[in-house]
C-alpha cells in the first residue's frame, strides 16, 4: 500500500464538511462561580423532563445536541455549589444554535475551591439525571474528576507509580504551549513547581481519548490555562508545613479578574524551604513566581503575556547497596554528605531555573470557529554537583572496595564493619580530609603551552558542576471549528527549536589553587600519547580555576515541527473521532572541545539526523444511555529517537548508534464507563507495543575508572493491563472510592548492546542481550487502593485509604544476560539461575489519612463585607511507618565474569519514605 496516497486520502476525508439538515438545535452555555467568576467544571446540566444532558468541561462550557424546539428549564447540579436564591434557568430553543449565556451558582459554605497537592480529595457524585430515553445522549468520558486518575496521582505516588508503566508518555500544555524538553522527551513539570494556586484551571484527557487542544499521546494530556482572566478574583495567602522534601511553604496569590476596559492582572509568589528534608543531608530552597497580564480587544480577541518560573536548589540522596543500609542502620542512609568544619555539606546538589514566557492570542473568528496561537521562550539551567579527583583515591564512602564484603580476610572485614556501625564519619564524605590533602600537596609550576604559567597547589579533589544550559523557542496554533450540529473539526501546527549546551565547570577547588583540564584515564589506554591526555586539543594543558569549564563541552541543537488534524463526530448514540499527524524531527551535535582521542570526530558539527514521522488514530464511543458508555480507541505511529539515545558518547565524539531509525508504536484501549447519581465507574483495558527502541546509559564505572556508555538497540516493549476506578456515594456524607491497576509490562525482544568508554576508541563489548520476557522496572505493575471519605454538612471532611503494591522489579543488568556471563555453566546450575533471574521486590501495604475544614469568616466578623474563607487541609501518608518499602532499584552493569559472583557488584535500592505529614492553612479574600 502506498503510504503517501493512503494518508493523503485519509486527511482529505477529514476535510470534507459534513452538514446535516437541522431538525433541532444545539444548546450551548457556560457555568460560572458567581463570586469569583471562574468556570465550574464537572457540573451536570439537565433539561428538565428530558434525557438531554451534558457535563461542563474545564472551561465551564457545555453543549447539548439535537434539542427539539421549545421552552425548557435547565437544572444545574455542581458539588459544592447551590443556586442563587433558589433560582432556576429557563431557555427558549427556537433556532439551530442557541446560547444560554452565563449561568451562575454560589459556592456552598463548606466548599473549598481546589484540592491541595497533598490531599487526595475525591469529588462527590452528581445529582440525579432524568429518566432515560431514546433522544440524544451527551458524552461525558472526559468530564469531571476520574477516580482512577485521582488514585494514580495521590495514593500511588509514594510507590513511584507510572501509569501503564510508561515513561514520558503524557503531554502537557501551558497557555496553549507544549512544555517539553526535546533532548529527553520529558515534560518540564519543575517549571511551575510550588505554584498550586495558578494552575487549577486545566483540561485533562485520559489515555488515547481525543482532545480539542492537542493531538494527544499514549497516556493522555493536560492543558493548564494560567492566563490572568482564568485566575480567581481574590487575594489568597497560605502556609504549609511538612516533613517531606521541604518543611515549609509560603504562598501569596492575587487576581483582579477581568476589569473594565478588558484588562486582567494576576500574580503569585511561593517559597519552599527545608534546612534538612526527610533524609539526612538533604535540603531544599526554592522560589517560584508567576505574572500575567491580559487585554481583551472587543468581544472576539484577547492577548495575554505570562511568565512562570521556579528557582530551586536541593541537596540529594542516592540509592546504595543493601549492605550499606544495614551497616548504617537505616534505609534512609545517604552517602552524599559529610561534615566540613562541623557543618553538614552535600556533594550532590541539584539546581534548576528555567523560566517560561508565553505570549498568547485567542481569536473567536465567528460563532463556529476559534483560533488560539501561542509563542513561548524558555531558558535557563539544570545542574548537578559531584566530586572529581585526579591521581587520588575515590572519596565516596560507598566505593565497593571500602565495604566489609570486599575484604579478603575476616579480621579486616570485622574492623571495617565496626567502624561503619559506630563511626558516622566513616560512612560519610570526609570534606576536611580532601581539603587538607589539597592544601598539603606539593607546590607545582604548570605551563599550559600558551604562555600561561601557574605556581601553587594542584587540587587532587574538586567539586564539579555538570550543567545543561537550555534555550527553547516554541510556537503553537490550534483552530477549532464546529460544522453543523455533529462535527467538531480541529487542526494544529507546532514548531519547537531547542539549543542545549552540556559542560562541566569547577564549583570548588577545595583548598587547592588550580586544576588541570586533562583526561587522566586516557594514560592507561594510550601511554606516551600526550595528545590523548587532552580534553581539548584546541587548548592543551589548560589550567582550570573556579568557574572554568573542563572535561567536556558540546551543544545539542534540535527542532521539531508537527501538523495535525482531527474530526470529532457526535450523534445520538455514537460518537467517533479520526485524526492524524505528520512531523519532522532533526538534531545534531556540535563539539566545542576537540578531544585528544577523537581528534577528527569531536569538534564542530556532526552530520544532521533527520526523521519524518506520522500517526493515525481514532476512537468510538457507544452511548448505551445517559449513564452507560462503551468506548474504544487506537493509534499507530512512528516516532523519532531521542537525542540522548542516539549518540554513543556525546561527551567526547559525534558517533551515533549504527542504523538508527524510527520507533514504531501500536496502542489500543477499550472500556466501560458508568456515571449515575451515586456511582462513577470506569474499567479500561489497554495494549501497547513499542518496537525498535534505543537507549544509551552513561555512568562512571569504577572498574574502567572512567565514564562508559552502554548503547542498546532493538528494544521492543509490551504493555498490557487493566485500570479500574470507582466512586460510590454511600449516603449520610460517606463516599467509597477505589483504584486498581493490573499490568504486565515487559521486554519482548533480544536486544543488542555495545559498550564503549569515553577515553578509548576500543570496543569494550558487543553482545546479544537475552532480554526477552524480562520485566520493565521501577514501577509497581499491580497497585490498588480502597478509600472511605466523609464530608459533613458542618464544613469538614475526612478520609482514609489503604494501598497495596506488588510486581515491583529491579532494573536488570544487560551484561548478566549475555553468553559471556553464563559461559561454562550448566543449564541446571543454581549459579546460572541466580545470574539470569530478575529480582522481584516484596509486596507492600501503606495507609493514608486526610482531613480538612473550612470557615466562612463573615459569619464571625459581622461588619466584614468581603467574602472571606479560612481553609485547613491535612494529610498523613504511610501512617503505619512502613520503612521496608523498596520502591525500586537497579543491578550494577558491571559483572564478575571470573568468579560469577553476583554479590560482588550488588544491586542498589530505593526506599519509600516512612510516615510523612502535610498541613496547609489558606486565607482567601474573594
Amino acid at each position: 500500500m502506498n503510504f503517501r496516497v493512503t494518508l493523503t486520502g485519509f486527511l482529505l476525508i477529514l476535510l470534507i464538511p459534513f452538514i446535516a439538515a437541522a431538525q433541532s438545535s444545539t444548546l450551548k452555555g457556560s457555568l460560572l462561580d458567581n463570586e469569583t467568576k471562574s468556570p465550574i467544571a464537572g457540573a451536570s446540566i439537565v433539561l428538565k423532563g428530558t434525557a438531554l444532558a451534558a457535563v461542563t468541561d474545564e472551561s465551564g462550557l457545555f453543549s447539548i445536541y439535537s434539542v427539539p424546539f421549545g421552552n425548557y428549564t435547565i437544572e444545574v447540579v455542581a458539588y459544592g455549589f447551590e443556586a442563587i436564591n433558589g433560582a432556576v434557568f429557563n431557555v427558549n430553543v427556537n433556532s439551530a444554535n442557541v446560547d444560554a449565556g452565563y449561568l451562575s451558582l454560589t459556592r456552598a459554605l463548606n466548599a473549598s475551591t481546589d484540592a491541595d497537592e497533598s490531599i487526595p480529595t475525591v469529588s462527590l457524585s452528581d445529582s440525579e439525571l432524568k429518566d432515560e430515553g431514546t433522544q440524544s445522549v451527551s458524552g461525558v468520558l472526559s468530564a469531571g474528576r476520574d477516580p482512577f486518575t485521582i488514585a494514580a496521582n495521590y495514593n500511588f505516588s509514594g510507590a513511584r507509580f507510572r501509569r501503564r508503566g510508561y515513561e514520558n508518555e503524557e503531554v502537557s500544555y501551558m497557555n496553549g504551549l507544549p512544555v517539553e524538553d526535546l533532548v529527553s522527551g520529558r515534560t518540564l513539570f519543575s517549571t511551575w513547581g510550588g505554584l498550586n494556586d495558578v494552575i487549577h484551571s486545566r483540561e485533562n484527557t485520559y489515555g488515547l481519548a481525543s482532545s480539542n487542544y492537542t493531538y494527544g499521546s499514549l497516556n493522555g494530556s493536560t492543558s493548564i490555562d494560567s492566563k490572568a482572566s482564568r485566575q480567581r478574583k481574590q487575594f489568597q495567602i497560605s502556609y504549609a508545613a511538612s516533613n517531606r522534601s521541604y518543611d515549609n511553604r509560603l504562598m501569596a496569590t492575587y487576581g483582579t479578574g477581568t476589569m473594565k476596559g478588558g484588562w486582567a492582572f494576576a500574580g503569585s509568589i511561593s517559597r519552599r524551604w527545608a534546612k534538612e528534608g526527610y533524609v539526612k543531608g538533604t535540603y531544599y530552597d526554592g522560589w517560584s513566581w508567576f505574572l500575567s497580564v491580559e487585554k481583551k480587544f472587543g468581544p472576539n480577541s484577547t492577548l495575554s503575556l505570562s511568565q512562570i518560573g521556579a528557582n530551586t536548589e536541593n541537596g540529594r540522596s542516592s540509592a546504595v547497596v543493601e549492605e550499606a543500609y544495614d551497616l548504617a542502620g537505616t534505609h534512609y542512609y545517604n552517602p552524599n554528605w559529610g561534615y566540613q568544619n562541623g557543618k553538614i555539606r552535600n556533594g550532590s546538589v541539584g539546581h534548576q531555573q528555567q523560566p517560561l514566557t508565553i505570549l498568547s492570542h485567542e481569536w473567536k473568528i465567528d460563532e463556529h470557529s476559534n483560533l488560539e496561537t501561542s509563542l513561548g521562550y524558555q531558558y535557563g539551567i539544570n545542574s548537578t554537583t559531584g566530586l572529581d579527583w585526579l591521581n587520588a583515591p575515590n572519596p565516596s564512602p560507598v566505593y565497593y572496595r571500602y565495604l566489609p564484603s570486599y575484604q579478603d580476610d575476616s579480621a579486616s572485614a570485622a574492623a571495617i564493619e565496626n567502624s561503619w556501625r559506630n563511626d558516622e564519619s566513616v560512612r560519610q564524605i570526609n570534606w576536611d580530609k580532601m581539603i587538607i590533602t589539597n592544601r598539603n600537596g606539593q607546590d607545582m609550576t604548570v605551563n599550559d603551552g600558551a604562555g600561561n604559567i601557574q605556581t601553587g597547589k594542584q587540587s587532587a579533589y574538586v567539586l564539579e558542576e555538570r550543567i545543561a544550559n537550555n534555550k527553547r523557542i516554541t510556537f503553537n496554533t490550534v483552530k477549532n471549528t464546529t460544522v453543523g450540529e455533529h462535527i467538531v473539526y480541529t487542526t494544529g501546527f507546532s514548531y519547537q527549536h531547542q539549543q542545549s549546551e552540556y559542560y562541566k565547570r569547577v564549583k570548588d577547588l577545595l583548598g587547592g589553587d588550580f586544576y588541570s583540564n586533562i583526561n587522566q584515564y586516557a594514560e592507561q589506554a594510550y601511554p606516551g600519547d600526550l595528545d590523548a591526555l587532552q580534553n581539548d586539543l584546541n587548548h592543551p594543558n589548560e589550567i582550570i580555576h573556579t568557574g572554568d569549564k573542563f572535561g567536556y563541552d558540546y551543544m545539542a541543537t534540535l527542532q521539531k515541527s508537527m501538523f495535525w488534524i482531527q474530526a470529532q463526530f457526535k450523534f445520538n448514540r455514537i460518537d467517533f473521532y479520526l485524526g492524524g499527524n505528520l512531523s519532522n524531527t532533526s538534531f545534531y551535535r556540535t563539539g566545542l572541545y576537540r578531544n585528544g582521542i577523537f581528534k577528527d570526530n569531536s569538534f564542530g558539527d556532526s552530520p544532521k539526523q533527520a526523521f519524518n514521522n506520522y500517526s493515525i488514530k481514532g476512537g468510538l464511543t457507544f452511548k448505551i444511555n445517559t449513564r452507560n458508555y462503551l468506548y474504544a480507541n487506537g493509534v499507530y505511529e512512528t516516532r523519532a529517537p531521542l537525542f540522548e539515545n542516539t549518540f554513543l558518547s556525546p561527551r567526547t565524539q559525534n558517533t551515533t548508534i549504527a542504523n538508527i531509525d524510527n520507533e514504531n508504536v501500536t496502542a489500543l484501549e477499550a472500556g466501560y464507563y458508568v456515571r449515575t447519581p451515586r456511582v462513577k465507574f470506569r474499567l479500561t483495558g489497554f495494549f501497547t507495543q513499542m518496537n525498535n527502541g534505543t537507549d544509551v546509559q552513561s555512568f562512571y564505572d569504577e572498574f574502567y575508572r572512567t565514564f562508559v556508555n552502554y548503547a542498546v538497540s532493538n528494544i521492543d516493549k509490551r504493555y498490557v493491563g487493566l485500570e479500574l476506578g470507582a466512586e460510590i456515594v454511600l449516603g449520610k456524607g460517606f463516599t467509597a472510592t477505589t483504584g486498581i491497576a493490573l499490568g504486565d509490562y515487559y521486554f519482548n525482544s533480544r536486544q543488542h548492546e555495545i559498550i564503549i568508554a569515553d577515553n578509548s576508541t576500543a570496543l569494550l563489548g558487543d553482545n546479544t542481550v537475552y532480554s526477552k520476557n524480562f520485566y520493565i522496572s521501577s514501577t509497581p505493575q499491580t497497585s490498588g487502593t480502597v478509600g472511605l471519605n466523609y464530608r459533613s454538612k458542618k464544613f469538614w471532611h475526612a478520609g482514609i485509604n489503604a494501598n497495596y503494591f506488588d510486581k515491583i522489579y529491579t532494573d536488570f543488568s544487560r551484561s548478566r544476560r549475555t553468553v559471556g556471563a553464563v559461559a561454562l555453566l550448566a543449564e541446571d546450575d543454581p549459579i546460572r539461575k541466580g545470574i539470569i533471574e530478575q529480582e522481584k521486590l516484596s509486596s507492600q501495604f501503606t495507609l493514608d489519612i486526610n482531613a480538612g475544614k473550612s470557615w466562612k469568616l463573615n459569619n464571625y466578623l459581622k461588619n466584614w463585607k468581603r467574602p472571606t474563607f479560612l481553609v485547613l487541609n491535612a494529610s498523613i501518608n504511610n501512617l503505619l511507618n512502613n520503612t521496608d518499602f523498596r520502591t525500586g532499584g537497579y543491578e550494577q552493569q558491571r559483572f564478575d565474569y571470573t568468579d560469577k559472583n553476583i554479590n560482588k557488584y550488588a544491586p542498589k535500592y530505593f526506599y519509600a519514605f516512612g510516615t510523612t505529614y502535610f498541613v496547609g492553612l489558606t486565607l482567601r479574600f474573594n
